[in-house]
């Protein structure tokens, strides 16, 4: 197989260097996730190059026939011995994502994919992105924090793809190599069909395999992932994923790095993959060098023929050896002990190809050992900085990026003292404090922040250690400081004091008792004033002196009677007067003596008689009596109510975990079983009264599209029978067809009474309702649907054309959300009334739409999300109707989305009064269409691949969105089971001629004529029934303006055929098993003939929900069946059918089909 023994084989190019390098031997290993490397003995005439100058230049080594092998960059260079003419030399040759072990660095990322992540990296190495590229099946996250911590830069990137279950291999060419990044089978190519012949001492005419066996080996076949999220703190976060194979062996592990169900899933089948993916390893031998790691090796000519099939090459050992090089000047032995001496030769091992390959972890996240310190950072000009959990962000001192804002780090939990249910303690770290963090289980990922630190900028609140035996809580007033609270215990014996300080108010609330003792003196001061209300009796009693100093006036004011008691004596001085009143009577009782002096005079009243005494005495001699001034008393000022707070709530216990089997290691058993994900969600231990009962209550609401109408379509169901008559059948039943539309020959009118069902009325009539019987007594979960009508239509009444054209109005996709509330509210009702007895601790809502009640249902999942402040917590406030006592709209806690199910959504609201007249645009005002990440625990939406209109812009749900076949209402139903569709496949033209002018002879229908034949090859995809129709109108004829009478011809390509509804049916099914997956309380669909599938949709269905569920990364349906959907299944939606009818005298009518330009729909996405 080789060249001539005299010539050289092995030839090695270094980019723009000269050298006469000629090749002695080489080795080179190379592994699916691992840089290669060649390690290569050159010789050459010249003893004395410069070395260094050879170091990172970009080599190549081609060591097969047609000129290929391997390039990458000279990692390192020696000089050996000379000989007599020949020097020898050693490279390395590596790529150049090897050097990226050689730098070691601790920073974080944020808000990154782990493409984004690699994909920078890879570019501060000057890797740029023409010589790496992401073949990828799968999306992958933004993670919000990762942290690359004391490794490699290739040891993180490796871990990350490890982690994900991502891989990468090499492509090679004359002048660079790439890197390609994948994560499925799709990314590996196809070598060349390489022949196996048994090594039998003959030299082979070609390279061929010479070896080749194959060894299984037991490996886990189930995966269980489990992981705890304190935002969710009672849902039991555990998913699994299980194979086909014996015996029944798990690999379990906590923590799972999952938030999410849909995430666990993912991670849990990466693993299982993972323990898989060398399950059958085959190892063999070759002398074919174009053997390259990451491709498909097709093996030919085995005589076990299950094993000529294709085999992904995940290691390769290469040695190549060309003694004729050194020609006459041989200085070493190049024998070898196994005989090797001259050529090619590899070993290798390979997988088979569909067997998903996943590297091992071989690259662990380090940890990190003990605590470490950070400092608390935040937005510019805030001194406190936290969310609603208290958490904090930081910056560590070994991260060398961070700008110490914000931004810095993630949320970090900060431990406390106490954490209960709204009681506990909290001290939030401010900005700028040291803060000691720990890390769970040692993952750079998940600080936890558990205390704060001085340093010697931060001094403690007290000089130390002369303060030593105080303990203090002191804070700073914040913003701007210059005040504080405190609360300070000093221990020192004799000087034992605790000292409180309020910076501004103390507020004492007191629910009962409060005694007082003070052991010596007590002393109060109020700068200001005092106020103190008692709302039954006061008690003061003195045991010493009372001293009372009053520096104004003194009111008192008594409604009753104001009894004094003195003991010896009552002194009274009063600089002025002293005025005594009384209503009735005054009485002055004296025991022995009463005097009254003024002025000299005195009267005196004693056991000897009464004295009169004065310079004179008056009887009834005139003058008046001297008036005292007037009692002013003023009324006490209510003092103010201290400040109050609720309780707490009692905790739940916590949740016991599900009971798992210990499997046994039965050989003989085989289970089959999907990737599945465990689900349950544990309840809060009862608290209530035995009689009560606890229950999730899981609600389904369904928004119905535009037009369309469950109620309406099912009230006129008997019209719609093919054999139908109207006049054969009673009176009544063929006024109430005719009154909504129908002629009695089988047609259909164009409202919602004459469209079929969509899928979100058959899904909500499987929907599970608890509600029309008596909940059982150990239920801990129940379930209700709720259905709106779809806009633009009124139950029972008469469309709105407002509605059905904007969206707005009475009947608009705002206003569903908003009656959204009342119906909850009503079927809640009437469930409670049927079990009164329960009551309800947590909602989860699912929530189906389509068209614009996809876009209603987006609009209700934000409002939900508001939490206490939504629409529905407005109608249905904490504390009422069955709610238990602790539900308080908490998101997450209380309530939470479970699963959104979307069909299409065009929003398409138009808003006159904001001068938005099209539908077509983005802007629709009054409606929130955004669905953040994280907002449901699961999010799909069936997107129409062949809807095609200008006025139904798709309302993208980013990585939600499933691309199928079908047009919008083959997507979401509603058309109706059997229907000839007559639709225009052009804009009709027109012509003004002669009445007496054929049609087809105006250049309107010549014009058309050709046009169908350009396209004609295009539109039979929908089946015959192509043609051209043509109709004219008479153009009213004036003797005297006219030369003669004109007619107005207008042309168009014309579609018509047998069309069947049936698709919708598929994709019914399909949401069906979708949200059944995700514990969504769904009924088996009924065994009903207008639900029945068509046998030839029945292998459809499989494959479209393979796709869809992700089982599948392409829909693989073949050329026959999408044939099949095209003639007999997706409808021709795009059209230029006008409103009124395709054959209308008026042209000028609004198309509202008409097709998008370019026949592309516009996508308005959300991200």
């Amino acid at each position: 197989m080789f060249s001539p023994g005299n010539e050289a084989h092995f030839n090695l190019t270094i980019d723009g260097t000269e050298h006469d390098f000629k090749v002695l031997e080489f080795t080179g290993h190379e592994a699916l996730c691992r840089p290669y490397r060649f390690e290569l003995d050159l010789v050459s005439e010249t003893p004395d190059l410069d070395i260094e100058g050879f170091l990172h230049k970009p080599a190549f080594l081609a060591f097969a026939a047609d000129g290929s092998g391997v390039h990458g960059l000279i990692h390192s260079i020696a000089q050996g011995e000379a000989g007599k003419r020949l020097t020898r030399y050693r490279i390395t040759l590596v790529p150049q994502l090897a050097y990226l072990a050689h730098r070691t660095n601790q920073r974080i990322f944020q808000h990154l994919s782990v493409p984004q992540i690699i994909a920078q990296m890879l570019e501060e190495h000057g890797i740029q992105g023409n010589t790496y590229r992401f073949q990828m099946g799968s999306q992958y996250p933004e993670r919000d924090y990762c942290t690359q911590y004391d490794e490699t830069d290739l040891h993180f990137l490796q871990r990350l793809c490890e982690e994900e279950g991502i891989h990468y291999h090499f492509e090679h060419s004359n002048e660079s190599h790439t890197i390609v990044f994948g994560d499925d089978q799709t990314s590996f190519p196809k070598l060349a069909p390489t022949r196996f012949e048994q090594g039998n001492g003959m030299v082979a005419d070609e390279p061929v395999i010479k070896r080749f066996a194959l060894r299984l080996e037991t490996r886990p076949s189930r995966v269980t992932r489990r992981d705890y999220n304190f935002e969710k703190p009672r849902l039991q976060l555990e998913s699994a994923a299980r194979g086909t194979a014996a015996p029944d062996l798990e690999d379990y592990d906590y923590p799972g790095r999952f938030t999410d169900r849909e995430r666990g899933k993912h991670l849990a089948q990466r693993s299982l993959e993972r323990h898989r993916s060398d399950y059958r390893l085959a190892e063999g031998t070759s002398d074919q060098p174009l053997l390259v790691t990451g491709h498909f090796l097709p093996l030919a000519n085995h005589s076990r023929d299950s094993w000529n099939d294709l085999w992904l090459l995940t290691e390769i050992h290469h040695e190549g050896k060309q003694p004729q090089v050194l020609e006459e000047s041989v200085t070493s032995d190049v024998t070898a002990a196994d005989g090797f001496t001259q050529g090619y030769r590899n070993r290798f091992t390979a997988t088979p190809w569909d067997v998903p390959y996943r590297p091992q972890l071989e690259h662990p996240k380090p940890q990190v050992l003990g605590n470490q310190t950070a400092v608390v950072t935040g937005p510019q000009g805030e001194e406190i900085h936290c969310d609603q959990y208290g958490r904090i962000r930081v910056q560590f001192h070994w991260d060398r990026h961070g700008q110490a804002n914000d931004k810095t780090s993630c949320w970090l939990r900060v431990a406390g003292s106490w954490a209960g249910d709204r009681y506990g303690g909290i001290a939030i770290p401010r900005v700028g404090m040291e803060v000691l963090v720990s890390f769970l289980e040692g993952d750079p990922d998940q600080p936890l922040v558990t205390g704060c630190l001085y340093h010697k900028e931060h001094q403690v609140p007290y000089d130390l250690p002369a303060n030593k035996t105080r303990s203090v809580f002191k804070t700073l007033s914040s913003p701007g400081g210059e005040g504080f609270n405190e609360l300070r215990i000093e221990d020192k014996k004799d000087e034992e004091q605790i000292f409180i300080h309020a910076q501004r108010d103390w507020d004492q609330n007191i629910q009962h008792n409060q005694s007082i003792r003070v052991g010596n003196e007590r002393h109060d001061r109020v700068e200001a004033n005092s106020y103190t209300e008692l709302l039954a009796e006061e008690h003061h009693t003195t045991h010493g002196d009372r001293r009372t100093e009053i520096k104004a006036d003194d009111h008192l004011t008594v409604g009753g009677t104001q009894h004094v008691k003195i003991g010896t004596a009552q002194l009274i001085e009063t600089g002025h007067e002293i005025h005594y009143y009384a209503g009735d009577t005054l009485v002055i009782d004296a025991g022995m003596e009463l005097t009254a002096k003024g002025g000299g005079s005195f009267v005196k009243l004693d056991p000897s008689g009464v004295t009169l005494n004065g310079g004179s005495i008056k009887i009834n001699s005139g003058g008046s009596a001297s008036n005292g001034a007037r009692i002013g008393a003023l009324g006490a000022t209510l003092p103010f109510m201290a400040a109050a707070d609720q309780p707490g709530r009692i905790l739940a216990k916590a949740n016991p975990s599900a009971k798992f089997p210990e499997p046994e290691l039965d050989m003989r058993v085989t289970p089959v079983i999907e990737a599945e994900t465990i689900e349950d969600e544990e309840e809060e231990e009862e608290t209530e009264l035995p009689l009560t009962q606890l229950i999730t209550l899981r609600i389904g609401v369904f928004f119905d599209g535009t037009g369309n109408n469950k109620d309406n379509s099912e009230s006129v169901a008997g019209c719609r029978a093919e054999d139908v008559g109207l006049e054969n059948i009673a009176e009544e039943i063929r006024q109430h067809c005719a009154a909504h539309g129908f002629d009695g020959q089988g047609s259909s009118p164009d409202n919602s009474y004459g469209n079929d069902l969509t899928n979100v009325a058959r899904l909500y009539a499987i929907y599970r309702d608890d509600s029309h019987q008596k909940l059982a007594p150990d239920a801990k979960q129940a379930s209700l649907p709720v259905y709106l009508e779809g806009i633009g239509t009124r139950s029972g009444g008469s469309d709105s054309l407002y509605g059905l054209g904007t969206g707005r109005g009475q009947t608009g996709v705002r206003e569903r959300v908003e009656a959204s509330p009342r119906r909850i509210v009503e079927a809640l009702s009437f469930f409670a009334s049927q079990s009164p007895h329960i009551r309800i601790e947590r909602i989860e809502f699912d929530v189906f739409g389509f068209s614009r009640g996809a876009a209603a249902a987006r609009d209700f999942v934000n409002e939900v999300l508001k939490g206490v402040d939504s629409l529905i917590a407005a109608a249905l406030p904490p504390g009422s109707g069955a709610l238990y006592p602790s539900f308080q709209w908490r998101v997450g806690t209380d309530v939470q989305i479970g699963f959104v199910g979307l069909f299409d959504t065009v929003a398409g609201i138009v808003s006159p009064g904001l001068m938005d007249l099209s539908p077509h645009n983005h802007r629709n005002s009054g409606v929130n269409l955004k669905l953040a990440s994280g907002v449901a625990e699961k999010v799909v939406q069936l997107v129409a691949r062949d809807e095609h209109r200008h006025n139904f812009s798709l309302n993208s749900a980013a990585t939600a969105d499933i691309v199928l076949p079908g047009a919008h209402s083959d997507i979401g139903g509603g058309y109706m089971p059997e229907a000839v569709e007559k639709v225009l496949l052009s804009r009709p033209r027109s012509s003004l001629v002669r009445r007496t002018t054929p049609n087809e002879e105006t250049n309107a229908c010549i014009s058309t004529n050709t046009e169908l034949n350009e396209r004609l090859v295009q539109l039979q995809r929908y089946g015959t029934g192509i043609s051209i129709e043509s109709w004219s109108i008479d153009r009213p004829f004036n003797r005297r303006r006219d030369l003669y009478p004109e007619k107005q011809v207008f042309c168009a390509i014309k579609s018509e055929r047998k069309v069947s509804g049936a698709l919708s049916l598929v994709y019914f099914r399909v949401m069906r098993e979708l949200a059944s997956r995700e514990g969504v309380p769904l009924d088996s669909i009924p065994a009903i003939p207008h639900l029945a599938l068509p046998p030839k949709l029945e292998p459809i269905y499989v494959k479209i929900l393979r796709y869809a569920s992700g089982e599948s990364a392409h829909l693989a349906l073949t050329d026959e069946e999408e044939a099949l959907l095209y003639r007999r299944y997706i409808h021709q939606s795009a059209n230029w059918n006008a409103a009124n009818g395709w054959n209308n005298s008026s042209i000028s009518l609004l198309f509202i089909n008409r097709p998008a330009k370019g026949n592309e729909r516009t996508v308005h996405r959300y991200d």
